[in-house]
Formats: C-alpha cells, sequence, structure tokens
C-alpha cells in the first residue's frame, strides 16, 4: 500500500496546484470585478456630483434672470387728499420674466436724511387704493421715523398677503406717506418672490427718497398775481443770499403751465400748515436756462422757513454773487 501512494503522489500535487490556480484565478477575477465595481462607483458619484453642480448653477441663472427681469418702480407726488405733511408714493412691480413670482410680498423702509433730528417725528403709512390684483395691501402702520440706514432693521410696513405677479404682469398700488413735521427721508422697497427652481426666498430692492419739495404744496404763481395781495405781502428774510434756480426742474417742481413763460417778480410758492414761503424771481441769467430768486415767507419764524437751506439744496444752489 505504501508503494501505491508513492505511485499517486505526482497526480495529487497536479490536482492542487490546478485547484490553487483556479482559486488565484477567480481572486483575481473577483478583484477586477471589485476595482471595476469600484471605478464605476467614483464615475458615478462623479457624474451625480457634476450634474448637481450643473443643477446648482442653472437655478442660480434662472434666478438671476427672474430678478434682473424684476423692475420695482417708485413715484412720489404730494396730492391734495395729504393729511397734514405727506405725499403719496406710486409703487410698481413690473414682472417681465416668462415666469410668474409666487407668493409676492413687499416691504417698506423709511429713515430720516438728517443724524441730527432735534425731535422725533411720527410716521403713518395707508393705503390710497389697492392695487388690480387685490395683493399690495399694506393696511396702515404708525411710529416713529428714525435717522439711519434704510438696510438695518425691521421694515416700518408690509403688505398684509403675499399675492402672484403674472409673467408680464404689472402690481400696482399707491399709499399715502404722513409725518407730522417737515423732514427729508431716504427709503427703500424690497419685492420678495419665492425662486422658480429652488423654492427659496429672493429678494428685490431699489432705493428712493423723498424731498421737502414733495411733502409740501407747491404752485407757481405769475407776475401779476404776485404783485397783488396776499403775495405782494410776504417779506423778504433778511441776511440771505440769493440762489439760483434751474427754470426746467422748477416747472416740474411747481407744475408751471407751458404756456406761461418765467419772468422777473413771478413766484414759486410752498405752503405748509397756515405757512406761506416763496422764491420770488428777482433775474433771468443770461443762458435763460436758470433765475435768479430770494426767498419771501408769510413768518420768517416758522418751521417752513427754517428748511430754506434744505430746500436750496433741492431747488439749486447758493450764488454768493
Amino acid at each position: 500500500m505504501s508503494h501505491s501512494s508513492k505511485l499517486d503522489s505526482p497526480e495529487r500535487n497536479e490536482q492542487a496546484s490546478g485547484a490553487s490556480s483556479i482559486a488565484q484565478g477567480l481572486s483575481d477575477t473577483a478583484q477586477t470585478i471589485g476595482g471595476s465595481l469600484q471605478a464605476m462607483q467614483q464615475a458615478l458619484v462623479g457624474n451625480m456630483q457634476q450634474a448637481a453642480q450643473m443643477t446648482l448653477s442653472m437655478n442660480k441663472m434662472m434666478e438671476e434672470l427672474v430678478k434682473r427681469s424684476v423692475q420695482v418702480s417708485v413715484f412720489a407726488q404730494r396730492s391734495e387728499a395729504s393729511r397734514g405733511v405727506g405725499t403719496h408714493l406710486r409703487l410698481a412691480i413690473h414682472n417681465r420674466s416668462p415666469i410668474p413670482l409666487l407668493q409676492t410680498r413687499v416691504k417698506l423702509w423709511f429713515c430720516a436724511r438728517q443724524q441730527d433730528q432735534d425731535s422725533s417725528v411720527q410716521l403713518c403709512i395707508r393705503d390710497v387704493v389697492k392695487d388690480t390684483n387685490g395683493g399690495l395691501v399694506f393696511g396702515q402702520t404708525h411710529g416713529e421715523l428714525l435717522a439711519g440706514l434704510v438696510d438695518k432693521g425691521v421694515p416700518f410696513a408690509q403688505t398684509e398677503q403675499t399675492t402672484e405677479v403674472g409673467n408680464g404682469a404689472t402690481a400696482k398700488t399707491e399709499v399715502a406717506v404722513d409725518v407730522d413735521a417737515l423732514v427729508q427721508m431716504n427709503g427703500r422697497i424690497a419685492v420678495e418672490f419665492l425662486s422658480p427652481g429652488t423654492g427659496q426666498l429672493l429678494t428685490v430692492s431699489h432705493r428712493f427718497g423723498i424731498h421737502l419739495l414733495q411733502l409740501l404744496d407747491c404752485s407757481f404763481t405769475n407776475k401779476k398775481s404776485a404783485l397783488s395781495a396776499p403775495h405782494n405781502e410776504l417779506q423778504a428774510i433778511t441776511g440771505d443770499s440769493h440762489i439760483t434756480v434751474d427754470i426746467s426742474q422748477a416747472r416740474a417742481a411747481f407744475a408751471v403751465p407751458p404756456a406761461d413763460g418765467i419772468e422777473t417778480d413771478c413766484m414759486f410758492v410752498m405752503r405748509s400748515k397756515g405757512s406761506t414761503l416763496a422764491l420770488r424771481v428777482i433775474r433771468i441769467l443770461e443762458d435763460a436756462n436758470g433765475v435768479l430768486c430770494e426767498f419771501v415767507a408769510s413768518d420768517p419764524e416758522s418751521d417752513l422757513t427754517a428748511m430754506r437751506l434744505q430746500l436750496s439744496e433741492e431747488l439749486g444752489k447758493p450764488n454768493n454773487a
């Protein structure tokens, strides 16, 4: 029996060698398959990350396109319906993009332009007309007008509910801005809506200013009327220098009729709370684009008269000649 075992040992060695080769082959194949699967997985992850990045980039491009297509305008104009000192703001949101603005909300900020206000000023915002979509409704908000930046703090007023502004549509409304004292103001309007791609909140904002001339009752008085009562009773303010006023700007601010000429002794009249302040034309400048004026007032000590410097900045520059 031992002799037979010796004869069989080469065959057994060959079988063991073959099995080992098969096992090694299977191991190599498994490693190759594993490597291929790992490479495929890495490629798939890379493609998914690339696709996600591309989607994110496309969403950002779409959001930027929509934001650039939203046009916000604010127009301030004195209205006879204003209570005391105030103006009306006409707000318009025009969506020029092919995508509707969903869940749109409008917010307003206001601040006094001058940092050194002697006393607090009360501000009231109220609806005058509702927009045609019925969504831009602010209600009524009262509060103190603070000095500072319009980019900080909570909004002074905002629409009570969200609305949708369709593609190519315009949402309009008008609000009254009433203050209990004459003050120049800065303002900011922000329009918020949902991103069409990510659903995140997008914002388009616009800054604007409210001038004293937009808070006053401004009118033009021709020479004939200016030389009669009560305009001829207005007193010149002692010590004031003359100011140069641009004629085209004065025509717009004081609603001068196109048929009326600007000549000496005519007046640009401003009224507030029973006080009258006017600019009387004393000379037409040589270039015919400006006039030299002096301030005259019904009460040299009134709050309106005290605003001469700010009004001069809005209408022209002091003339030292």
